[in-house]
């Protein structure tokens, strides 16, 4: 299986039901289209927005990436007739804890595990036709970096993985039902197994950290590329080879939004407009000889390029699109936010 295809989650599921059961680990990309971007207020001057734009300080690209205010999104895409949603919530973990959670790969050196904490990510998702998937990625907080990851997908083309990060790419440990019989057990069951490495011909300069597709919308916010003037560098392992996704904040902006929001103490409705800064992220591939034009982002799908609207204060990612496959243009908009301590305009 393709490195890429474990980054469906939420556009997979959408794409899944728009193809009629595609299986998310086969198929080929649809022809390229224009890439969307997410539609804010109509644009017309306004002296609020400018002056917010002249009063931000601008902010340099961080060295290591810092706290971020929510402790779970949720978010919700929707297709057709099709929809699909997915929830990404973090919280800090031993690294020590890790030493036998993760494998070790043989033949290969894995990233090495920092001091003190890492960030556990997990994302559960669910798919139209009683498809699920869970996914936990446990991250370097200072680099970026993916250390490791297991995924579980049940209910048709059902699988386990164990994903171990290395100096050279990717080493996967998975295993299947082997019957109809055996998928009833669940992955501790299933004896259809294999492993092996992803190692492709060209990488990064050493040293250079390389993160996971998951982590995509936490590292925006852990870069607080709601700031004026950021940009963030990140490589990630897509497709067959390794792609360098460059972020940039832009302009200011108002977009119509529609979510749930709450803390410890407190929860509130969001109807209305929300101050958001665009982030176009766009990609190439590290490996000159890949073509360059439709570069597999690494990210739920998407290809080519992808736009992120921040709010402004919070970093929280309000929505995304750009084009999936199988799909087309697709935007996701944010349907929950659960924050760690009450958002920023409610401070005194």
């Amino acid at each position: 299986m393709r490195p890429a295809r474990r980054a469906r989650t939420l556009v997979a599921a959408v794409a899944t039901s728009v193809c009629f059961g595609l299986s998310g680990e086969s198929g080929r990309p649809t022809p390229p289209e224009p890439t969307p971007a997410v539609t804010p207020s109509p644009a017309r001057p306004d002296a609020a927005l400018e002056a917010a734009e002249a009063n931000a300080p601008p902010t340099a690209a961080p060295s290591a990436f810092g706290p971020v205010i929510w402790r779970e999104l949720r978010y919700a895409a929707r297709k057709l007739i099709f929809g699909a949603s997915t929830a990404i919530r973090i919280e800090s973990a031993p690294a020590r804890g890790l030493a036998g959670a993760l494998k070790r790969p043989p033949n290969a050196r894995p990233v090495p595990l920092p001091e003190g904490d890492v960030v556990a990510l997990s994302m559960t998702t669910d798919l139209p036709f009683g498809r699920d998937e869970k996914v936990t990625l446990w991250l370097d907080p200072m680099s970026g970096a993916a250390l490791g990851a297991e995924k579980t997908v049940v209910g048709g083309n059902s699988y386990h993985k164990l994903l171990r990060f290395t100096d050279g790419g990717l080493y996967t440990w998975r295993s299947a039902p082997a019957s109809a019989r055996e998928e009833r057990l669940g992955p501790e069951g299933w004896t259809a197994r294999k492993q092996y490495m992803t190692q492709p011909a060209v990488g990064p300069p050493g040293g250079t950290p390389v993160t996971d597709a998951y982590a995509l919308l936490y590292l925006v916010s852990a870069a607080r590329l709601d700031r004026k003037d950021t940009s963030l560098r990140l490589v990630v392992l897509a497709d067959k080879g390794y792609a360098e996704l460059v972020f940039a904040s832009g302009g200011l902006s108002r977009l119509r939004a529609s979510f749930d929001e709450s803390w410890p103490g407190g929860t509130r409705r969001r109807d209305g407009d929300v101050l958001v800064r665009t982030v176009r992220a766009t990609a190439r591939a590290v490996d000159a000889a890949h073509p360059q034009d439709d570069v597999d982002l690494g990210f739920l799908g998407m290809r080519g390029a992808l736009t992120v609207l921040v709010e402004v204060g919070s970093g929280i990612p309000v929505a995304f699109s750009g084009r999936a496959e199988h799909v087309g243009n697709l935007t996701v908009r944010l349907d929950r936010a659960a924050l760690a301590a009450p958002p920023p305009d409610l401070h005194p």
